[in-house]
Protein backbone atom coordinates (compact mmCIF):
# COMPACT_ATOMS: atom_id res chain seq x y z
CA UNK A 1 0.00 0.00 0.00
CA UNK A 2 1.53 3.05 -1.28
CA UNK A 3 2.53 5.67 1.86
CA UNK A 4 0.77 9.43 1.69
CA UNK A 5 1.77 11.39 -0.95
CA UNK A 6 4.87 14.17 -0.04
CA UNK A 7 5.29 17.42 -1.57
CA UNK A 8 9.04 17.21 -2.93
CA UNK A 9 11.35 19.56 -0.89
CA UNK A 10 11.31 23.23 -1.97
CA UNK A 11 14.75 23.94 -4.64
CA UNK A 12 17.46 25.43 -2.71
CA UNK A 13 17.20 29.52 -3.55
CA UNK A 14 19.40 30.48 -6.65
CA UNK A 15 22.59 32.27 -5.66
CA UNK A 16 23.08 35.81 -6.01
CA UNK A 17 25.42 34.33 -9.47
CA UNK A 18 21.84 33.45 -10.96
CA UNK A 19 19.47 36.18 -10.07
CA UNK A 20 17.26 37.90 -12.38
CA UNK A 21 15.23 40.60 -12.33
CA UNK A 22 12.02 40.59 -9.96
CA UNK A 23 8.90 40.42 -12.43
CA UNK A 24 6.43 43.04 -11.78
CA UNK A 25 2.38 41.62 -10.69
CA UNK A 26 -0.86 42.62 -10.27
CA UNK A 27 -0.48 44.96 -7.16
CA UNK A 28 -2.99 47.37 -5.57
CA UNK A 29 -2.86 50.61 -6.00
CA UNK A 30 -4.80 51.80 -3.44
CA UNK A 31 -2.69 50.57 -0.51
CA UNK A 32 -1.62 53.04 2.32
CA UNK A 33 2.44 52.14 1.84
CA UNK A 34 3.24 53.10 -2.16
CA UNK A 35 5.77 54.17 -3.43
CA UNK A 36 5.76 55.87 -7.25
CA UNK A 37 8.40 55.85 -9.58
CA UNK A 38 8.43 56.38 -13.59
CA UNK A 39 8.67 53.01 -15.70
CA UNK A 40 11.62 53.28 -17.04
CA UNK A 41 12.73 51.35 -20.47
CA UNK A 42 15.31 49.76 -21.89
CA UNK A 43 17.01 46.72 -20.73
CA UNK A 44 16.75 45.90 -17.35
CA UNK A 45 19.80 44.01 -15.88
CA UNK A 46 21.42 42.90 -12.66
CA UNK A 47 24.43 44.09 -11.96
CA UNK A 48 27.18 42.86 -10.19
CA UNK A 49 29.91 45.03 -8.53
CA UNK A 50 33.18 43.51 -6.94
CA UNK A 51 36.88 44.39 -6.99
CA UNK A 52 36.52 47.29 -9.18
CA UNK A 53 34.31 46.08 -11.71
CA UNK A 54 30.89 45.73 -12.74
CA UNK A 55 28.99 43.12 -14.93
CA UNK A 56 25.24 43.40 -16.42
CA UNK A 57 23.31 39.98 -16.83
CA UNK A 58 19.96 40.62 -18.34
CA UNK A 59 16.74 39.33 -17.54
CA UNK A 60 17.64 35.95 -19.55
CA UNK A 61 20.40 35.56 -17.99
CA UNK A 62 22.79 36.67 -20.76
CA UNK A 63 26.11 39.13 -19.74
CA UNK A 64 25.66 41.81 -22.33
CA UNK A 65 28.57 44.08 -20.31
CA UNK A 66 31.09 43.97 -23.63
CA UNK A 67 27.90 45.53 -25.07
CA UNK A 68 27.69 48.37 -22.23
CA UNK A 69 31.53 48.58 -21.31
CA UNK A 70 31.73 52.56 -21.20
CA UNK A 71 28.66 52.34 -18.26
CA UNK A 72 29.93 49.28 -16.42
CA UNK A 73 33.32 51.19 -16.22
CA UNK A 74 31.52 54.33 -14.99
CA UNK A 75 29.49 51.88 -12.46
CA UNK A 76 32.11 50.47 -11.22
CA UNK A 77 33.46 53.94 -10.35
CA UNK A 78 30.99 54.94 -8.69
CA UNK A 79 30.51 52.34 -6.35
CA UNK A 80 30.55 53.43 -2.37
CA UNK A 81 31.12 49.43 -1.28
CA UNK A 82 33.26 46.95 -1.89
CA UNK A 83 30.56 44.91 -3.38
CA UNK A 84 26.93 45.15 -4.43
CA UNK A 85 24.16 43.64 -6.36
CA UNK A 86 21.94 45.98 -8.42
CA UNK A 87 18.28 45.78 -10.15
CA UNK A 88 18.38 48.23 -13.10
CA UNK A 89 17.83 49.88 -16.68
CA UNK A 90 20.09 50.25 -19.20
CA UNK A 91 18.27 53.42 -21.23
CA UNK A 92 18.58 56.72 -22.81
CA UNK A 93 15.83 57.91 -20.77
CA UNK A 94 17.84 59.79 -18.12
CA UNK A 95 20.57 61.79 -20.74
CA UNK A 96 17.17 63.03 -22.66
CA UNK A 97 17.54 66.72 -22.77
CA UNK A 98 14.88 68.60 -20.41
CA UNK A 99 14.44 71.76 -21.74
CA UNK A 100 11.21 73.22 -21.17
CA UNK A 101 9.99 70.47 -19.24
CA UNK A 102 8.45 72.01 -15.89
CA UNK A 103 10.21 69.79 -12.78
CA UNK A 104 7.79 69.02 -9.67
CA UNK A 105 9.11 69.64 -6.42
CA UNK A 106 6.62 69.81 -3.62
CA UNK A 107 7.36 72.55 -1.08
CA UNK A 108 7.36 70.29 2.19
CA UNK A 109 8.76 67.11 1.16
CA UNK A 110 8.01 63.97 3.11
CA UNK A 111 11.89 62.84 2.88
CA UNK A 112 15.21 64.93 1.63
CA UNK A 113 16.85 61.84 0.81
CA UNK A 114 13.76 61.31 -1.88
CA UNK A 115 14.00 64.36 -3.08
CA UNK A 116 17.69 64.28 -3.29
CA UNK A 117 17.26 61.39 -6.19
CA UNK A 118 15.55 63.87 -8.15
CA UNK A 119 17.95 64.47 -11.38
CA UNK A 120 15.98 66.30 -14.45
CA UNK A 121 17.84 69.34 -14.06
CA UNK A 122 16.99 73.04 -13.06
CA UNK A 123 13.59 73.79 -13.04
CA UNK A 124 12.36 75.52 -16.46
CA UNK A 125 8.94 77.24 -17.11
CA UNK A 126 5.97 75.43 -17.83
CA UNK A 127 5.83 74.19 -21.80
CA UNK A 128 2.84 73.00 -24.25
CA UNK A 129 4.80 70.67 -25.69
CA UNK A 130 4.04 67.17 -26.21
CA UNK A 131 6.01 64.31 -24.42
CA UNK A 132 9.38 63.83 -26.00
CA UNK A 133 10.61 61.18 -28.40
CA UNK A 134 13.62 59.34 -26.96
CA UNK A 135 16.75 60.16 -29.09
CA UNK A 136 18.77 56.77 -29.63
CA UNK A 137 21.45 58.28 -30.78
CA UNK A 138 21.76 60.00 -26.62
CA UNK A 139 23.95 58.28 -24.48
CA UNK A 140 22.73 55.10 -22.03
CA UNK A 141 22.99 55.54 -19.10
CA UNK A 142 22.62 53.04 -15.66
CA UNK A 143 19.38 53.81 -13.84
CA UNK A 144 19.58 51.91 -10.43
CA UNK A 145 16.18 50.95 -8.78
CA UNK A 146 16.91 48.63 -5.90
CA UNK A 147 20.21 47.13 -3.91
CA UNK A 148 19.56 43.27 -3.37
CA UNK A 149 23.03 43.45 -1.54
CA UNK A 150 25.93 45.85 -0.35
CA UNK A 151 29.16 44.36 0.70
CA UNK A 152 28.07 40.29 0.45
CA UNK A 153 25.28 40.76 2.65
CA UNK A 154 21.91 40.07 1.28
CA UNK A 155 19.10 42.96 1.31
CA UNK A 156 16.54 40.54 -0.15
CA UNK A 157 14.76 40.49 3.32
CA UNK A 158 14.87 44.12 4.15
CA UNK A 159 11.60 46.20 2.90
CA UNK A 160 11.76 48.01 0.26
CA UNK A 161 11.93 52.23 1.69
CA UNK A 162 15.10 50.66 3.74
CA UNK A 163 16.44 49.31 0.54
CA UNK A 164 16.40 52.75 -1.13
CA UNK A 165 17.77 54.82 1.31
CA UNK A 166 20.70 52.33 1.47
CA UNK A 167 21.24 52.48 -2.44
CA UNK A 168 20.89 55.71 -2.28
CA UNK A 169 23.92 56.64 -0.15
CA UNK A 170 25.86 53.40 -2.11
CA UNK A 171 26.49 54.90 -5.28
CA UNK A 172 28.02 58.55 -6.50
CA UNK A 173 25.52 59.70 -8.97
CA UNK A 174 26.95 61.05 -12.67
CA UNK A 175 25.92 61.04 -16.32
CA UNK A 176 26.01 57.88 -16.80
CA UNK A 177 24.99 56.31 -13.17
CA UNK A 178 21.88 57.24 -11.95
CA UNK A 179 19.55 56.51 -8.74
CA UNK A 180 15.50 56.40 -9.68
CA UNK A 181 13.28 58.80 -7.59
CA UNK A 182 10.43 57.81 -6.23
CA UNK A 183 7.50 59.82 -4.18
CA UNK A 184 4.59 58.69 -2.46
CA UNK A 185 0.88 59.55 -3.25
CA UNK A 186 -0.55 61.41 -4.03
CA UNK A 187 2.06 62.13 -7.68
CA UNK A 188 -0.46 64.47 -10.02
CA UNK A 189 2.61 66.95 -9.93
CA UNK A 190 5.45 64.28 -10.69
CA UNK A 191 2.76 62.70 -13.20
CA UNK A 192 3.12 65.80 -15.46
CA UNK A 193 6.96 65.90 -15.08
CA UNK A 194 7.66 62.70 -15.96
CA UNK A 195 4.76 62.59 -19.25
CA UNK A 196 6.57 65.55 -20.33
CA UNK A 197 10.15 64.24 -20.23
CA UNK A 198 8.30 60.97 -22.06
CA UNK A 199 7.79 58.15 -19.77
CA UNK A 200 4.79 56.04 -20.70
CA UNK A 201 4.69 54.20 -17.76
CA UNK A 202 4.52 54.80 -13.83
CA UNK A 203 5.79 51.88 -11.49
CA UNK A 204 4.16 50.94 -7.97
CA UNK A 205 5.75 49.16 -5.32
CA UNK A 206 5.41 48.47 -1.70
CA UNK A 207 7.36 50.01 0.39
CA UNK A 208 7.27 47.14 2.59
CA UNK A 209 7.99 44.39 0.19
CA UNK A 210 10.22 42.51 -0.02
CA UNK A 211 12.70 40.83 -3.46
CA UNK A 212 12.25 37.46 -5.06
CA UNK A 213 14.76 37.15 -7.54
CA UNK A 214 13.27 36.12 -10.92
CA UNK A 215 9.72 35.48 -9.69
CA UNK A 216 6.75 37.45 -9.51
CA UNK A 217 5.96 39.64 -6.81
CA UNK A 218 2.13 41.33 -6.81
CA UNK A 219 3.64 44.18 -4.60
CA UNK A 220 5.03 45.56 -7.59
CA UNK A 221 3.17 46.55 -10.70
CA UNK A 222 3.28 48.82 -13.73
CA UNK A 223 0.29 50.56 -15.37
CA UNK A 224 0.38 53.28 -18.14
CA UNK A 225 0.93 56.75 -17.44
CA UNK A 226 -2.54 58.30 -16.42
CA UNK A 227 -4.20 60.75 -19.51
CA UNK A 228 -3.33 64.50 -18.40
Amino acid sequence: MPGPRRDPPPAPPAGPEDWRPQEFGHGFHNRADLLVEPGWGGVRVIAHIAQGRARFVDEEGVDCTAEFAEVAEALAASALAGTMILDGHLTVEPTQPTEGVAVARPEAPGSAEIMGQMFFGKRRGRSDRPARRLDPDRPVAFVAVDLLSIDDSSLLEVPLLERKRLLDSAISQGDLVRVTPFVRPPIGTFVSTWRGLGFTQLAYKGANSRYRPGARNDDWSLTRMPPR
